[in-house]
């Protein structure tokens, strides 16, 4: 069998040819810097899988390795159990350009600061940044593929893929592509972009991880997040923003869902709840408030829609760091430069969570019992995969480290080219671990160019691993083949035990119309000894099929376990409006009080679905919610989102009676304000004036009421957008460059340069104790060239902070408004304002929200400051004394 020859992208002639130009100057010419002796090399499969650390009786088996796959992004399975894997390549290959260019010189760049590759650098690494869907076969059937066949190439760089439609569908930024092979020659001749649209930028921080949803939908990471998504399908473009977003698989809708993941993947608990996931946390609650409900109430502003679920962030790998990290840790320039920015843990050799992604809550049979429902985290950067129980107190999701696992990690290896970046539930109830092997995995501009220099960036690049982690005693599982079944046959693996036969046998339903199987489904719901995963499944499943009866949905919401009824008031909520069985049986079962019991996140979605009610009693039942269980995390604002244009109603029966209420007659108070309808305004404060309330409530209230006004907020924001420089401006400033860099030289004025940091600088930075964190501090400036901080505040827009891009929104009356952005939820955007104030904005004042690659920072210093006032300015940055 020949070897698989590594995909290339067919690139355009001119950025092949930039190519062909940079590997022939590389080659001409004699480089002069050696790389290090101490590089950890790669491992033979047989190895690597010896070095794995794991609990007793589990056990890693190899799936595929390199030259099948490299550069490996994800799995999946279609519904005749093959193994589909999607590749990312292009991963730090403008960086590696980049130092090939600076090798060239003989000298190591050992400025302590953190910038990108330039821009021939990065024009040259597009032709080398492309992705690969491919099939793999296991021919012989001992579990390892043999075989792999290119489904798809010449996509952009791909981050994970799902089955669908009798195809795959892909995430590869700026797209989403459905892939199908209909001739049956392994091939997919399907090739159709279902939205496009996705901001591209960081290689791995593109859209990633479609997964099927509990609710018939496909989910997927933001990434960089879209301001205009369209398609072929879309009555008109969508804006996603920031969030998570989920599709239909036919391209019909998109829409955003609360939460962003920061990294790489999220995650479904067994009772549906989102968990999202960054670098330096094991995970991240989405709130249990779903976007439809928030988005209902354009008056109410939302504070954040996540909330960190742990309480730690340490790790405890047994392979030792990269010599890179040890070696910027031992760099007291670079160690005090990531210390001051970024925290211990990004400046510390390793022990820290700095890669965490690709979270997944294990939901399958091939663990042991106390396994299932466990959160598993990949820590790629480390060389380990965590483990966390997932704890409720309340609505709040807590991760806490497993018994036994305190000081240890779940899995870890000895092998430091073992990446983990991707986990999914296999057709065996195994855990599949996609191995972006390679030597290292980090943003390159987070290393030192000189440590870039010496070990490299890509090393590995043709590398790539897939393993199974499985158990002893693992019960066999049927055959993954599923596409053969009968609808009957399907309907019986809804209620499997197993994660990807009950989602593959709904979604095949679903695909086929399988109306057939109704009566079966219905079975499981009234069947009250159905496990909570057999109800929820069967109950989307119906609901998909468009078959949903009132039966249905009066079982589901009878039935004894918590989480089903949840689901049955999401699926039964929409169906109010209309006129059928199923809405007049929701609406006499959410105006029964007898109903307002249990679990505190079933009481939030009651709260929310009251919302969804015409009904009268569902101002009075959202009443008692508050009097009795107003104090749960979030109740306020979900009953603030159910109550739109009603807040006087629900406050003509709280103010006499608060009980438990807490804080939601200020919210509700607030919300009308923002409304700014005179009349109401007018109404409320009459309520307010003869109510019963203490007098410290009625004053705050007739201080809320009394800031109402049409004005937009934006017009107190003595802010203009941020002007960049023209380029003329910018030569002539290249020009003056020399003059600034020769007063570096000069005698300089530390107490006036502080003077001149508050004035011109302090809004926006903190220096010395001095100023406002808005944008990144600046206290390891001392260990920087002067030379570089000249150009950083002359140009300020050629390196812009992640995280710290200007955002203007466009308001429809006043002054647009500019800040960084703090948070987004459906009704509103928090603006971070020079000064560290935040602001909030309702969507419903806002035309259009902008993002621009420039900063804040005002681009015309080079005429506001003489060369003297910049050196003077450095030197009070530079200080090493207290």
């Amino acid at each position: 069998m020949p070897k698989l020859s590594r995909m290339i992208h067919h690139a355009t002639g001119r950025l092949l040819l930039l190519v062909l130009i940079w590997t022939a100057q590389a080659a001409s010419s004699n480089a002069q810097v050696v790389p290090a002796g101490d590089a950890p090399q790669p491992l033979a499969p047989h190895q690597s899988e010896r070095s794995f650390r794991v609990p007793p009786a589990f056990r890693m088996e190899l799936v595929a390795a390199e030259p099948l796959i490299a550069e490996p992004s994800g799995v999946c399975w279609d519904e005749y159990g093959r193994l589909y894997v999607s590749e990312l390549h292009g991963y730090n290959l403008e960086g590696q350009y980049d130092i090939d260019e600076l090798n060239r010189s003989g000298e190591l760049d050992r400025v302590v600061r953190r910038i990108q590759a330039n821009d021939r650098a990065k024009e040259a690494a597009l032709a080398g940044t492309y992705g690969v869907v491919k099939r793999l076969f296991d021919d012989d059937g001992d579990g390892r593929m043999d075989r792999a066949t290119v489904f798809a190439d010449n996509l952009p760089p791909c981050y994970g893929l799902v089955a669908a439609r009798g195809g795959i569908i892909v995430a590869c930024a700026p797209d989403i592509v459905y892939l199908a092979d209909h001739d049956g020659d392994g091939r997919a001749e399907i090739r159709e972009v279902l939205f496009t649209g996705f901001k591209t930028g960081v290689l791995e921080r593109g859209i990633n991880a479609p997964q099927w949803g509990p609710d018939n939908w496909i989910y997927f990471g933001g990434g960089h997040g879209a301001d205009s998504v369209t398609g072929p399908r879309l009555p008109e473009p969508v804006r996603l923003g920031s969030s998570d977003f989920r599709i239909r698989s036919d391209g019909s809708a998109i829409e955003p869902v609360a939460g962003r993941t920061h990294t790489f993947g999220h995650a479904f608990t067994p009772e549906g709840d989102r968990v999202v996931i960054s670098t330096s946390t094991p995970g991240i609650q989405v709130i249990p408030l779903p976007w439809r409900y928030l988005a209902r109430n354009a008056d109410l502003a939302v504070p954040s829609l996540e909330r960190n679920a742990a309480g730690y962030n340490r790790v405890f790998p047994v392979a030792p760091p990269h010599p890179w990290r040890t070696r910027r840790a031992e760099d007291p320039g670079f160690y005090k430069y990531y210390r001051d920015r970024y925290g211990a843990s990004d400046s510390e050799a390793g022990g820290y969570f700095t890669s965490a992604c690709s979270p997944i809550v294990y939901q399958d049979v091939a663990f042991p019992e106390e396994y299932r429902g466990d959160h598993f985290v990949c820590e790629p950067a480390q060389n380990l995969i965590h483990r966390a129980k997932i704890r409720w107190e309340g609505p709040e999701l807590r991760l806490e480290r497993a018994p036994g696992e305190e000081r240890s990690e779940f899995l870890a290896s000895t092998d430091q080219w073992f990446h983990p970046m991707n986990l999914a539930h296999g057709p065996d109830g195994a855990l599949y671990i996609t191995d972006f092997y390679r030597e290292i995995i980090e943003d390159y501009s987070a290393i030192p160019r000189y440590l870039q220099q010496l070990y490299g960036l890509t090393n590995g690049m043709h590398h790539g691993r897939i393993w199974r982690l499985t158990h002893n005693d693992a019960p066999r599982t049927p055959a993954a083949e599923m596409a053969s079944l009968s609808d009957p046959e399907l309907a019986v693996h809804v209620s499997s035990p197993q994660q990807w036969r009950r989602e593959t046998a709904r979604r095949l339903l679903v695909e086929r119309k399988a109306a057939g199987v109704a009566s079966r489904l219905s079975r499981i719901l009234a069947d009250q000894a159905s496990p909570s995963f057999a109800a929820i499944n069967a109950l989307h499943t119906l609901d998909g099929l468009g078959g949903l009866s009132a039966d249905d949905v009066e079982n589901a919401l009878r039935h004894r376990l918590w989480a089903v009824r949840r689901h049955a008031m999401q699926v039964g909520d929409r169906h109010l409006s209309g006129k059928n069985g199923v809405g007049a049986f929701v609406e006499g079962w959410l105006t029964n009080s007898a109903n307002l019991r249990g679990e505190a996140r079933f009481l939030l979605q009651f709260a929310l679905s009251l919302g969804e009610s015409p009904h009268p009693q569902a101002i009075a039942q959202l009443a008692r919610l508050a009097r009795e269980h107003g104090d749960i995390r979030w109740m306020d604002i979900a009953i603030a989102s159910s109550v739109g244009g009603r807040e006087t109603q629900l406050l003509e029966r709280l103010l006499p009676e608060p009980g438990n209420s807490g804080g939601l007659p200020e919210l509700l108070v607030a919300t009308v304000a923002a409304r700014a309808d005179r009349v109401e305004v007018q109404s409320l404060l009459a309520l307010v004036e003869r109510s019963s309330a203490d007098p410290a409530h009625r004053q705050l209230f007739r201080r809320i009421l009394s800031s109402a006004q049409t004005d937009d907020a934006a017009e107190r924001i003595p802010l203009e957008p941020p002007q960049p420089l023209s380029e003329s401006e910018v030569e002539q400033l290249e020009e003056r460059l020399p003059e600034f860099l020769a007063a570096l030289s000069g005698p300089a004025d530390r107490s006036r340069g502080r003077e001149l940091f508050r004035e011109h600088c302090s809004a926006c930075h903190v220096a010395r104790g001095l100023g406002t964190p808005m944008g990144p501090p600046l206290d390891a400036e001392h260990q920087r060239a002067p030379e570089t901080i000249v150009r950083d505040i002359l140009f300020p827009h050629e390196a812009i902070s992640a995280g710290h891009e200007t955002v203007r929104l466009e308001m429809r009356r006043g002054v647009d408004a500019v800040g960084v952005l703090a948070s987004e939820s459906p009704t509103s955007v928090t603006l971070r304002l020079p000064g560290g104030a935040e602001m909030t904005f309702l969507r419903r004042r806002i035309a259009r929200l902008h993002t621009h690659k420039v900063s804040l920072m005002p681009a015309q210093f080079g005429e506001l400051l003489k060369p003297a006032d910049v050196r003077d300015i450095i030197d009070f940055l530079r200080q090493t004394d207290p």
